[in-house]
């Protein structure tokens, strides 16, 4: 696949998957091109200046040429495919003339990271989750995820009539990742309290992977995937809280497959190995990660995700610097107020340094 970009009339960030370079106003810089088959999934982003916006697109590398196109009334690179006979012939004769000013798909790293960090994402999953039925699927980082704008609309409605001048509206875009809320009367039954508490698998197998997935694991994967993506490549916050979501839910389950939990071991080893530093204070949740490595049922079976996060968080195994600024409310499962039913951790909040 080859894909075009018209004219740079302004600095930009341009970047395909995990790879991306700044471009200035005019240079000789028309695209990319020789982008490999399989995976069939990529990733087009762009950014505007250093605190603008992150947005970009998925797509599939079926079309022989796409072209991006900037779009003033929008500030926004808008991608077209050039599927016409017609434009397929003029594709073929541009692409001769410009081939020369266009930027070559990296080749295949040593570990193959874009096929590893796609393996189980399918693309009709990144259209159900984003909402899009196009052939290509926006993204950026203001859009939020269906469980943060429930929260918000469950606040601001609690204000008052004063406040819902300020709901998202209906149409607003928005991620519809499974949701997964630990909490939650679906997670944790009332005859099974202390059970579910401890282990998480009837969540897990018979709620989430039942209702969401097609009672597949693999399936999951692919979401926690995609949640990882939008964290990594558009720093969307709401992702990274699902990514923790999932690798909660997996890791303090006790009824998965050993060969789903080494697969997932080197997966977030990979993960963690592409994060960018400054992240680490915004993205990541040390404390799940403590507990991951630390306390799940799967620990002694995480090496390469165990070696990841310690070489994030040398002192892992001391006192937490998260302890001296995370607050932690508590909320009871009972109805009744019975002291002895186990009180499990409602939120996080982390101050930022």
């Amino acid at each position: 696949m080859e894909i075009f970009i018209e004219r740079i009339e302004q600095a930009v960030t341009f970047g395909i998957d995990v790879y991306s370079f700044e471009v200035k106003p005019d240079q000789p810089f028309h695209g990319f091109k020789s982008i490999p088959q399989e995976p069939r999934i990529h990733v087009v982003h762009f950014q505007h200046s250093e605190n603008g916006m992150r947005y970009g697109y998925y797509l599939e590398s079926d079309s022989n040429y796409v072209q991006f196109d900037y779009d003033r009334a929008k500030e926004l690179y808008v991608p077209r495919s050039l599927e016409s006979d017609q434009d397929r012939k003029d594709a073929y004769y541009k692409f001769q003339e410009l081939s020369s000013f266009m930027v070559a798909y990296p080749s295949v790293d040593e570990g193959d990271s874009w096929q590893e960090m796609t393996k189980f994402v399918k693309w009709l999953d990144i259209k159900y989750i984003a909402g899009s039925s196009g052939q290509f699927v926006y993204m950026d980082s203001a859009i939020t995820t269906e469980e943060e704008k429930k929260v918000l609309v469950g606040v601001l409605t609690s204000r008052g009539q004063g406040y819902r001048e300020s709901l998202p509206a209906q149409s607003e875009a928005s991620l519809n990742y499974a949701p997964i809320v630990f909490k939650s009367k679906e997670a944790i039954r009332d005859d099974h309290k202390m059970q579910d508490f401890l282990d998480k698998s009837y969540y897990l197998n018979e709620v989430v992977l039942a209702r969401y997935h097609h009672s597949s694991i693999y399936s999951l994967l692919g979401e926690l995937q995609l949640a990882f993506l939008n964290t990594l490549l558009f720093g969307s916050y709401g992702s990274s809280l699902q990514w923790h979501n999932i690798l909660e839910l997996i890791y303090f389950s006790s009824q998965v497959k050993e060969s789903v939990v080494f697969e997932l071991d080197s997966m977030l080893a990979g993960q963690l190995k592409v994060l960018p530093e400054f992240y680490v204070d915004t993205m990541l949740n040390e404390t799940v990660w403590r507990r991951i490595v630390g306390e799940s049922f799967h620990e002694d079976k995480l090496q390469q995700t165990s070696a990841a996060v310690r070489k994030i968080w040398p002192n892992l195994d001391g006192e937490s610097d998260a302890d001296d600024y995370a607050e932690v409310t508590h909320h009871n499962l009972s109805d009744e107020g019975d002291d002895d039913a186990p009180v499990v951790g409602e939120t996080v909040s982390y101050i930022p340094r």
